[in-house]
């Protein structure tokens, strides 16, 4: 994926998709929530290693990417807690911001 506002607009799409707040999805990859937020704005690309667990994560809650967009692999979507989260005793709500 060579366009980084596509992908930002993915990124935000496919939260928006699972219901999850920013603060949600960056406590499930365990980085800030600014780190999200600077990505959906596309005003700084995060490391390749972010990336690549962000992207796994949507991609294991049932998100797909396409050339056009995203949508849920099937629908409906089965409940999935990003692996940062497993074991917490209080997870954040996964309320959209």
């Amino acid at each position: 994926m060579n366009d980084f506002g596509l992908l930002a607009a993915q990124v935000r799409a496919a939260r928006a998709l699972l219901g999850w707040s920013q603060s949600y999805l960056a406590d499930g990859i365990r980085v800030s929530r600014s780190t999200i937020a600077d990505l959906e704005a596309a005003r700084r690309q995060p490391h390749e290693a972010t990336l690549f667990v962000l992207m796994s994560e949507l991609a294991a809650a049932g998100i797909e990417f396409t050339e056009r967009g995203v949508s849920f692999r099937e629908y409906p979507a089965k409940p999935y807690e990003p692996l940062g989260l497993r074991g917490k005793a209080e997870p954040s709500e996964p309320a959209t911001s």
